[in-house]
């Protein structure tokens, strides 16, 4: 798939929602951190309905109540939808980034972010980025960072094994983190180590 053919596709807010995201890794933040900040954007966008939240993003409605449930929004539900209503009809001459920035800071409960932080990262979000492809695109921050291999995969409690199963995946534009992170331009060479290249040289020469 061409990632520019996209129905919501808009490059220049994935790569400022990118560049935004970097500096929150920087400050020690990880893609659990951006979690509550993701499915209470969707869950506003769609009117505060769990179920056509789930649909919308493409997940199944048990995994969208298991993130508000380990979030603790579960029994709260009403309560967000209300007041987001409230909200919004109040301010009706503000943006979307504007409200949504009011409600995350009373109902988000952290981490903090500035306004601009947020207009990005909903910016991004609205793109259809998905909440799963955070995680590779950390071990790909972490790989360009200079990151030791184990500590990345420590920060995601991931086996070596996932960890080189997801940066592969960058590589194949059809998989859905190769898509997503194709602006990033993630080559052969800094996915596989000089010894398993060498190895792969050796393997063609037979």
């Amino acid at each position: 798939m061409d990632i520019k053919k996209h129905p919501a596709f808009s490059k220049a807010k994935l790569l400022q929602g990118f560049r935004t995201i970097d500096k929150l890794w920087e400050r020690g933040l990880l893609p659990k951190d951006l979690e509550r900040h993701y499915f209470l954007h969707w869950f506003v966008v769609y009117g505060g309905n769990i179920i056509r939240t789930a649909e919308a993003i493409k997940i199944h409605r048990n995994t969208i109540q298991n993130h508000f449930l380990t979030l603790g929004f579960s029994s709260k539900a009403v309560r967000l939808r209300h007041s987001w209503q409230a909200l919004a009809s109040k301010n009706k001459t503000a943006s979307f980034d504007a409200n949504f920035f009011k409600f995350y800071q009373k109902f988000g409960r952290g981490p903090k972010f500035t306004a601009k932080e947020n207009q990005a990262l909903t910016g991004l979000w609205q793109t259809r980025f998905p909440y799963k492809t955070l995680k590779t695109y950390y071990l790909l921050w972490a790989l360009r960072t200079r990151k030791p291999r184990e500590w990345a995969q420590k920060k995601l409690d991931f086996s070596y094994r996932h960890r080189t199963r997801l940066l592969t995946s960058l590589l194949k534009t059809k998989t859905r983190d190769g898509f997503w992170l194709a602006p990033l331009k993630p080559t052969f060479k800094e996915i596989y180590s000089s010894r398993y290249r060498n190895i792969l040289s050796e393997i063609k020469k037979r």
